[in-house]
């Protein structure tokens, strides 16, 4: 007979999401005595099992008759594939040795990370092609497919007057704050790589700039791939 009750559902469960894994065991000491604890570890069926060790302060215990939590906080590797795995929680008690059967879920985690998040081109000109780079990694556990990027609207950044603070009386204080302006449509071609969890591609794209285009102003545009968007600035 085991020397603590697992109080709740069995198998434990613990999850994991990008770096880490987390679960609980309440456990029952159901003896008249007090059952010491010294040490105990944790194994995880992975397509390469990994085991991580369990430590408690000295002169851990659990009283007669008592229930305490036993909180787990494991690290896992962020590309671990998504999933269900069995996993096993040993406990060694002054009382033996315990086993207890457990369920490791890794959760599907879409995570890409685009670098740099913004750049600059100057000298641009209306009707031109602009040829430019971006680094996606793949920082979840899932594949990623690098979509085409779509077409977005250009917007033209310039000064309009802002409101900084209603004073008494309802006087205003207003000051020039940058403001935007919609514009032409930009268009965009881009290698489209697939990018497998851990891994990363270097991200080739021309953006096409709009037919009318204002000379000496400040346009924007934010362009996606896939979740996650970047800022392009076109100086002209």
């Amino acid at each position: 007979m085991p020397p603590f009750n697992v109080v709740g559902t069995t198998p434990v469960l613990l999850f994991g999401e990008r770096d880490q894994m987390r679960g609980e065991v309440w456990l029952s000491n159901p003896t008249t005595g007090s059952i010491g604890v010294s040490g105990g570890s944790v194994l995880v069926n992975f397509a390469s099992p990994e085991t991580g060790t369990i430590s408690f302060p000295a002169n851990a215990a659990i009283p007669a008759g008592a229930t305490r939590r036993l909180g787990l906080n494991l690290g896992i590797a962020p590309f671990t594939p998504p999933g269900t795995y069995t996993a096993t929680i040993t406990l060694n008690t002054a009382a033996g040795i315990q086993t207890i059967a457990s369920t490791a879920i890794v959760a599907s985690v879409f995570l890409p990370a685009l670098g740099p998040t913004s750049m600059t081109f100057t000298g641009v000109t209306a009707s031109s092609t602009i040829n430019g780079s971006i680094v996606v990694r793949n920082r979840g556990n899932t594949t990623i497919a690098v979509n085409t990027i779509p077409n977005e609207t250009l917007v033209e950044i310039v000064v309009s007057p802002g409101v900084l603070q209603v004073g008494a009386g309802g006087s205003l204080s207003v000051a020039p704050a940058p403001g935007l302006t919609t514009g032409g449509t930009v268009t965009f071609t881009n290698a489209t790589p697939t990018i497998n969890p851990g891994d990363w591609a270097d991200v080739d794209f021309q953006l096409t700039t709009p037919a009318a285009l204002a000379a000496n102003s400040h346009f924007r545009v934010l362009p996606r791939i896939t979740t996650e968007r970047f800022a392009v600035d076109l100086l002209t």
